[in-house]
C-alpha cells in the first residue's frame, strides 16, 4: 500500500523528551568544543566594542550586526557581560540558545519569522530597562545567507539604538554544510574582528524605507568591516 504524502506515517514523529536530551546534549558539547578551540586561536579584534567605550567614559549603547556564519567567532568578540542575543525559536535557534547561555549571555528569543512581535516588545523593554547592548545575526534564522532581514532595522529605528556592524576573517577554517556555511576557525587559527561606523536607522522609518534606504547601507557597512578584518590577516 502506497502511503499518502504529508500523511502521519509517512513523517518521522520525534519524541519530545529525547529530543530535549539531544538538544541539550548537542548544546554542552558544543559549548566545550568553542572553548577548547578558542582557546588556541589568535584572535585580533580592530576596534574597541560598545562596552570598552563605556569603560571609557563614553556614553554608547549598540546594536551589533553580524552575519549567522560568523557567530562562532564574533559572540566571543562582543563580550557577554553587557550583552543580549537575539535568538531565533526554531529547534536551531535552541541549540544556539544554550550555548549562549553556557557563555554567559542573556537571550532575548524571537526572530522575523517566529516570536517577531514578542521579540520586538523585549527588544522595546530591553532598550528601556537594560544599559547593554543587543547582538543580531542580521540573515538568520534560516537564511539566506548574507539576506539582511528587516529586523534589526526595524528595532534600530524604534529604539534608537544605532547598529554596528561586524566583520570577520579567518586565516584557516572549516565550514558547516548548514544553510550558512557556518565559519569555525581550526586550531591555531588567526582571525580579526573589526567594527564599522555607526549606522543609525532615522526613528519612525517605513518598511519601504528601510528596505530600499537602510539595508544597502547596512549591507556596505558589513562588507567594509569583513574588508578591513581581511586585510588584517593577509597584510600581515
Amino acid at each position: 500500500m502506497h502511503r499518502m504524502p504529508g500523511s502521519m506515517s509517512a513523517k518521522r514523529v520525534r519524541n519530545p523528551r529525547v529530543e530535549k536530551f539531544r538538544i541539550e546534549l548537542l548544546s554542552r558539547a558544543v559549548a566545550v568544543l568553542h572553548h577548547l578551540l578558542h582557546a588556541t586561536y589568535r584572535t585580533r579584534i580592530l576596534d574597541s566594542s560598545c562596552s570598552q567605550r563605556r569603560l571609557a567614559g563614553e556614553d554608547v549603547r549598540c546594536i551589533y550586526a553580524s552575519w549567522h556564519a560568523s557567530l562562532w567567532h564574533t559572540i566571543s568578540a562582543v563580550g557577554h557581560r553587557d550583552v543580549h542575543a537575539l535568538v531565533s525559536e526554531h529547534r536551531d535557534g535552541e541549540i544556539i540558545a544554550r550555548v549562549m547561555r553556557r557563555l554567559g549571555f542573556h537571550l532575548v528569543r524571537g526572530s522575523s519569522t517566529r516570536g517577531g512581535a514578542r521579540a520586538m516588545l523585549e527588544i522595546a523593554r530591553f532598550a528601556r530597562e537594560s544599559s547593554s547592548d543587543l547582538a543580531v545575526a542580521i540573515d538568520g534564522p534560516r537564511g539566506p545567507a548574507r539576506e539582511i532581514k528587516e529586523g534589526i532595522l526595524f528595532a534600530s529605528s524604534r529604539t534608537g539604538l544605532p547598529i554596528v556592524p561586524v566583520g570577520l576573517w579567518v586565516d584557516r577554517a572549516w565550514r558547516t554544510r548548514s544553510w550558512d556555511a557556518h565559519v569555525i576557525g581550526k586550531p591555531l587559527c588567526r582571525a580579526a574582528i573589526a567594527y564599522g561606523p555607526e549606522i543609525r536607522v532615522p526613528g519612525g522609518a517605513t518598511r519601504a524605507e528601510l528596505r530600499e534606504t537602510w539595508s544597502p547601507i547596512l549591507a556596505r557597512g558589513m562588507e567594509a568591516a569583513e574588508a578591513r578584518a581581511r586585510a588584517a590577516i593577509e597584510g600581515n
